[in-house]
């Protein structure tokens, strides 16, 4: 019998060769180049789509710029109730590119003009003030509310991709066909010689047994390349030889040995015998009463079958069903017909998805080498309803000379539990998937707010201090407003973009030897004028921890966790409060840092919400400024230093928040 594997066909045509059983180097070649090529195409074509993407959302973000310009114009007609002026207006509105609705509401709601429809399902949409300025006296006299569509962007940014994708896909697939040419006819081609005179040394030894252990030749295996199986005959080749060498070596001294064998082995039987014979009627009568025993054995189980929820099952040596309790056609709506002297693997075998193949090898192994089998799944499918999942137990049962009878064991039917264990699955990714949507949103919203948000904190100062720009007490107040509200916002966006960078897993950590001392005390140094500010006083005591240790955090993010505990203790405290600072090691080489405060405390009812993003605790009525987001920033960053944190509070009283960090 030839081998399979060295038969390597000689095929003008390249393509038909690779759609067959050869020249599978090329083959592996020809699909690494597609798969990385098609890598570079998506994520090329990503980044070109997001740039169009931003510079598509420029363009309207220009024209809603535009439309602003007509507000003073348009609250002028608005305030002499002009409507043909103020209908034409917002028509001019609507036959600018993506708008497509624009309405003016007069204050007090009383009167109302629109122009257009909203008829896209994604859009963006801009209010507007309308601001009459009569006698130097500004009067809000009502808004104007224009809805842009991004329809036609996202259509325009669909085509896009598709055209790349297409053009890449067929440059790809020409430049592997290409290459995978050349490979054929400089390399594989040149292995088939090879192969041919290994082939002519199958008639002299035995390798067929050898090159199916490895997978030459058996079409039900994952067949190697060329190489591979030339290699493998080598290797057999040598291995024969050897294992001959051995063999002469040994056969002189094992044939006397096995003649003096055969003489002892003789002697033996003959005495077996005459003592078999003395105790065959023994054994007569004690089976007898062991097939009475037998009897009551297996009408006491077969009435446990009948009432357990299970089903039990025997098969034979090679595996196929030899009883079946009742259960299990109730169960299953097959009859003993369909089941009794089949094996398992053969219900299954014409309806088994390719994906249990691995799963079913496994099982056949454990068989062969009579291994008990531990909770074993597998679907069992119907003609006439849905798939049942059926898991398993089973042992190996033993005749009295110990060879192998078969196998004993129960079953049962755990389709519903699959079913909600894949449901709670989906369900799980689903969340997390939201969630990282919500995150990578949230981090690229930052981003846009704070370009914007730093240039208007800079001309808000710059307009508070400089010496050329005189300012009425009336509009110095306007702009400290502008400034105060600016800083508190761009807090909250930092504090954001902290959240959404560690959710995301983009934070990046510098885990070193840190001083806590020297971290605590410039905190203090920096956090002082805000004690005053809010007549709280602060005191520090590190007389417990030994200065002479470090702790393994980052210094960044450790400075952020306590200036955030340091600082919500300073606001949330009571005017002539106080704020202690302790430091101490532990017996677990932890360093432990507790930061109380003698303010307003935590009710009860609020513990599980403490860490809770944006979530103030009802603490946004009280006009104290914050986010919301600190306490979880910092609930975050501790555990990723492989730290931990820990709080106590009493309502009216104060709060205390211990966390502790590894010592270096």
């Amino acid at each position: 019998m030839a081998i399979n594997a060295l038969k390597l066909k000689k095929v003008s045509p390249v393509l038909p060769e690779f759609l067959t059983s050869s020249n599978r180097i090329g083959r592996k070649l020809i699909v690494m180049i597609i798969a990385l090529s098609s890598a570079i195409t998506f994520v090329i074509t990503a980044f070109q789509l997001i740039e169009d993407y931003q510079n598509e959302r420029a363009n309207l973000d220009d024209l809603l710029k535009q439309v602003s310009v007509s507000v003073p114009s348009l609250s002028a007609s608005v305030w002499t109730f002009d409507n043909r002026q103020i209908q034409l207006t917002l028509t001019a509105f609507t036959n600018l590119q993506h708008i497509e609705f624009a309405e003016v509401i007069a204050k007090g709601g009383d009167h109302q003009w629109t122009a257009g429809a909203q008829i896209s399902e994604r859009f963006v949409e801009q209010t507007y003030p309308l601001v009459f300025v009569q006698q130097g006296e500004k009067e809000l006299i009502g808004s104007l509310r224009v809805v842009a569509s991004i329809d036609e962007i996202y259509d325009h940014l669909f085509s896009k991709a598709l055209s790349i994708l297409l053009n890449n896909g067929v440059k790809t697939f020409v430049v592997a066909l290409f290459m995978f040419f050349l490979f054929h006819k400089y390399v594989t081609s040149r292995i088939e010689g090879l192969a041919e005179d290994v082939r002519a040394l199958e008639t002299h030894l035995d390798l067929e047994d050898a090159l199916l252990a490895h997978g030459v030749g058996d079409p039900g295996s994952k067949q190697p390349d060329e190489i591979d199986a030339v290699s493998t005959v080598f290797k057999e080749l040598a291995h024969k030889l050897d294992v001959t060498m051995e063999a002469l070596k040994n056969s002189h001294a094992e044939l006397q040995d096995a003649y003096e064998e055969i003489r002892t082995v003789n002697a033996e039987l003959e005495r077996r015998v005459e003592q078999r014979t003395e105790h065959l009627q023994n054994e007569i009568t004690q089976r007898k009463a062991a097939e009475v025993s037998l009897m009551d054995s297996e009408r006491r189980f077969r009435d446990i079958a009948r009432s357990a929820s299970d089903w039990f099952w025997e098969t034979d040596r090679n595996h196929c069903f030899t009883y079946l309790s009742d259960r299990c056609f109730e169960a299953t709506g097959l009859s003993p017909n369909d089941l009794l002297g089949k094996t398992r693997f053969a219900l299954v075998e014409r309806s088994m998805p390719k994906d249990d193949k691995d799963k079913w090898e496994a099982f056949q192994d454990a068989l062969q080498k009579h291994e008990p089998i531990k909770a074993f799944q597998y679907q069992l499918y119907f003609l006439d309803k849905e798939p049942m999942t059926v898991q398993l137990e089973g042992r190996p049962f033993w005749g009295e000379d110990g060879s192998f009878l078969g196998y004993r064991g129960a079953a049962r039917d755990i389709t519903r539990d699959v079913r909600h264990a894949h449901e709670l699955e989906r369900a799980k990714q689903e969340a997390e998937q939201a969630n990282n949507a919500k995150s990578e949103f949230i981090s690229s919203m930052s981003h846009e707010l704070r370009t914007p948000m730093n240039g208007i904190l800079g001309f808000a100062q710059l307009l508070e201090i400089h010496p050329e720009i005189e300012l009425s007490e009336q509009q110095h107040e306007y702009v400290t407003q502008i400034r105060i509200a600016g800083e508190h916002l761009l807090e909250l966006i930092n504090d954001i973009l902290d959240l959404s960078k560690i959710e995301a897993g983009k934070v990046h950590l510098n885990i070193e030897p840190v001083d806590p001392l020297a971290v605590i005390e410039t905190c203090l140094e920096v956090l002082q004028p805000m004690a005053q500010q809010h007549d709280v006083s602060v005191s520090f005591d590190g007389y417990g921890y030994d200065d002479q240790q470090s702790v393994l955090a980052d210094r960044t993010r450790l400075n952020q966790v306590v200036m955030n505990l340091c600082s919500n203790a300073i606001k949330y405290n009571r005017p002539g409060g106080r704020v202690e600072i302790l430091a101490q090691n532990t017996p677990q080489h932890m360093l432990r840092v507790s930061v109380s405060d003698t303010g307003i405390g935590i009710a009860p009812e609020h513990f599980d919400k403490l860490f809770t993003p944006f979530n103030r605790l009802d603490a946004e009525v009280s006009g104290i400024e914050g986010t919301g987001v600190g306490l979880s920033i910092t609930l975050k960053l501790i555990e990723l230093m492989n730290g931990k944190i820990s709080f106590d509070s009493r309502e009216g009283e104060g709060t205390t928040f211990v966390f502790e960090l590894p010592m270096a």
